[in-house]
């Protein structure tokens, strides 16, 4: 779903005449400090795949409580594709156990 070309074009549009790495524009550089628990599902075949387990790291590192799950095989947002893809389905249940974990 998300090709190096498009992710350019997005990228560039979206970060306009502000720096790449002002902290407003990618949380790669802001200060994770304090955030509340945190799960990233990410997928083998993702794009983004480096820049979510550095996301994740970069939060356990300022103390958030973070779970990672790398999926294999996965692409961007695979979660939404639940009616047809079983690993959709149990992304979601994932996604359910840890909030529910979270609440108690």
């Amino acid at each position: 779903m998300i090709v190096p070309d498009v992710l350019a074009v997005a990228r560039d549009r979206y970060v306009a005449d502000q720096a790449a790495d002002a902290p407003t524009i990618s949380p790669l550089f802001a200060d994770l400090a304090g955030l509340p628990p945190m799960l990233v599902q990410v997928g083998t075949d993702e794009c983004l795949l480096d820049d979510s387990t550095r996301l994740a790291e970069r939060a356990s590192d300022a103390g958030t409580d973070v779970v990672l799950e790398v999926w294999d095989d996965m692409i961007h947002v695979w979660q939404a594709f639940f009616a047809m893809l079983p690993e959709g389905r149990d992304a979601i249940d994932a996604i359910a156990a840890f909030v529910r974990a979270r609440l108690k």
